[in-house]
């Protein structure tokens, strides 16, 4: 048997499961390899670098900026990706303004009415004023370095940074580790199923973020939790598009993540829009975090909004999955008023989400889930699970991860992150059923800056 072929046949095993036993899963097998290449480094400024990793439809921006201040590094976003945010912003809200009866259909009834009363504009300006008196000034200041960086309009590009808080996403959050896992390893699964058809997939972006900056002079006057505590500030990268600088999915060099999925219930009851929009509370959660327990004390302390699900994972080095309380991961149920936390142990156990040993899940649909797909996805597959088999066989096969499809294998300290290509003429269209591509993160992290 030559080389090829025997790379073949290893590559058909690991992918053996071409379609689920059950009836409800509707995908099919992603059978892309694995891209794995080094990223090319495109340009650089003061305080930035720009790399590019893959081709053509499935190439991903690395864009590393380092501080400096916030100013600095929105600055320096700003200049490396300033054709992408020129072309981005404008096309972004032609879409939006052409899918705005659809939006209504989806947001809450008083999100609705201020779109009705006010415009998308109008209703995007409230939420910042609303938001604004909540929400630490380093935003803002960061914001403002992407707009002169870039030439583009602050109040755009504050607009971009509140859709998630109006808009939130489907999604679907995993993590597994111990017994349902290959090897010693945690496998974090943040699938972003929101708009794969958007103009802004076509501008994949991972922002790495190198502060050196001290916070405490803007924290004076902010928050308890950093005047009690003065985090040390990590390096750490944002999975999305360029200017939007809040949190979907986050990993930092210290091994902490978050990913979120819409948390559906009364808006009445349990939420606000009088707080910290939620893409920057997990951003600061990353960012200053070095453990589950200060990642949760950090949420509590939150001024929270809107209800979302969350996947919180936290790896230490050189020690067991098993064997700290502060190692490991976590579901989260997070609104302005409730902030419930979930091991595998706690998590509902019905037909359709049976609970499982070291797994942490919820799908895509309205929770507590009826569709058995996920559930019957990760009994079929339990014990066999690493980031190339969840690929393959759990995200392509139960149909989530539209927008942004990406898998951390904490061990390796490297994702394996996909995004969706409305411009591909060849398709596939969604992120579930494209190319992957393998990113060392300890390299991104240890990245020098520039001369």
């Amino acid at each position: 048997m030559n080389g090829s072929a025997l790379l073949l046949l290893c590559f058909l095993a690991r992918i053996s499961v071409i379609y689920s036993t059950d009836p409800s899963c509707s995908g099919k097998v992603n059978t892309n390899p694995i891209v794995r290449e080094d990223p090319r480094l495109v340009s650089t400024v003061p305080n930035g670098k720009r790399f590019v990793v893959g081709s053509d439809y499935d190439q991903i921006n690395i864009v590393h900026v380092y501080g400096g201040t916030p100013y600095d590094m929105g600055f320096a976003l700003g200049k490396l990706m300033s054709k992408e945010i020129t072309e981005l912003v404008p096309a972004y809200f032609e879409y939006l303004y052409e899918q705005v009866e659809e939006i209504l259909k989806i947001v809450p009834a008083f999100i609705a009415k201020w779109i009705a009363d006010l415009g998308l504009a109008g209703a995007l300006d409230l939420t910042y004023e609303i938001t604004h008196p909540y929400t630490p000034p380093w935003f803002d200041d960061e914001i403002r370095g992407v707009a002169d960086g870039s030439g583009v309009d602050m109040v755009k590009i504050r607009q971009v940074n509140m859709l998630p808080e109006m808009i939130k996403a489907a999604c679907t959050v995993l993590g597994a580790w111990g017994d349902s896992v290959i090897g010693s390893t945690l496998l974090h699964v943040r699938a972003l199923d929101w708009d794969d058809k958007a103009p802004i997939a076509k501008y994949a972006t991972i922002t790495v973020y190198h502060p050196n900056a001290s916070y405490q002079g803007y924290t004076d006057h902010f928050h308890d939790y950093y005047k009690q505590h003065n985090p040390q500030s990590h390096a750490f990268a944002n999975f999305g598009y360029p200017g939007l600088i809040g949190s979907l999915g986050a990993y930092s060099e210290a091994s902490i993540a978050l990913g979120e999925k819409v948390w559906i219930t009364k808006e009445s009851d349990i939420t606000s829009r009088f707080g910290n929009p939620w893409t920057y509370v997990l951003r600061d959660v990353v960012q200053f975090a070095n453990s589950v327990d200060t990642a949760l004390t950090m949420m509590a302390n939150a001024q929270r909004t809107c209800s979302i699900h969350l996947g919180l994972g936290s790896y230490e080095r050189n020690s067991s999955l098993t064997a700290d309380t502060n190692f490991g991961f976590r579901g989260i149920e997070y609104s302005a008023r409730e902030l419930n936390v979930y091991n595998w142990e706690d998590m509902f156990n019905t037909k359709a989400h049976p609970i499982l040993r070291d797994v942490v899940y919820w799908d895509k649909h309205v929770q507590p889930s009826n569709n058995p797909c996920l559930g019957s996805l990760l009994v079929e597959h339990y014990g066999h699970l690493n980031a190339e088999s969840i690929i393959y066989n759990i995200t392509s096969l139960s149909e989530t991860g539209d927008a942004m499809n990406f898998v951390l294998d904490y061990a390796e300290n490297a994702v394996y992150i996909a995004y969706s290509a409305p411009d591909d003429p060849k398709g596939p269209l969604e992120a579930f059923n494209r190319a992957h591509t393998r990113i060392d993160m300890g390299k991104l992290f240890a990245e020098p800056a520039p001369h």
